[in-house]
């Protein structure tokens, strides 16, 4: 593209656009545009007036304070925080008291599940020892079954067999001293 159409090209676009704007300036109403204006200009002026009061009455106000009001506002200002900080404080005791007591309550129920199994970890134990020493068949039968509770038998069962063993050493070590 040379430069004679390119310079072609926008003469065509600039006549394009002035028809349209021939077009546009046809369909404005004049007297529309007029009574916007002055709206706008009436609007203006209201809220010029507005902040020209505003701005007299902020100076006056400004040369009304003393030292005194401002204390006594600061000082409500004050106590009305130290009342939403009192009741601020005593929602969070309460609401932590709730979650103390609920923490009791699952560690006492988790207690006493505990308990619960141990007890009946103890009971079964030695239940499965009397059958497996009548019938030594059926205690070759339930041996793979007795792996899982065996973890937990040989836990208490080593603290049973350490009683006796430290009663004997016991009466071994007087008999050295004397």
């Amino acid at each position: 593209m040379t430069i004679t159409d390119q310079i072609n090209a926008q003469v065509k676009s600039l006549r394009e656009e002035a028809k349209n704007l021939t077009d546009l300036l046809k369909k404005v109403n004049v007297d529309d545009l007029r009574s916007q204006a002055s709206d706008f200009a009436a609007k203006a002026t209201t809220s010029y007036e507005d902040v020209v009061k505003k701005a007299e009455e902020l100076v006056e106000s400004a040369r009304d304070l003393k030292l005194d009001k401002v204390q006594k506002r600061a000082e409500g200002i004050v106590a009305s925080l130290r009342k939403d900080a009192k009741k601020n404080v005593a929602d969070l005791r309460k609401r932590a008291k709730g979650y103390r007591d609920d923490a009791r309550k699952r560690a006492e129920d988790l207690l006493d599940d505990a308990k619960a199994t141990v007890a009946k970890a103890t009971k079964r134990t030695p239940a499965k020892k009397a059958p497996a020493k009548k019938a030594a068949p059926t205690a070759a039968k339930k041996a793979p079954a007795k792996k899982a509770p065996a973890k937990k038998a040989p836990a208490k069962k080593a603290p049973a067999k350490k009683a006796p063993a430290k009663k004997a050493p016991a009466k071994k070590a007087p008999a050295k001293k004397a």
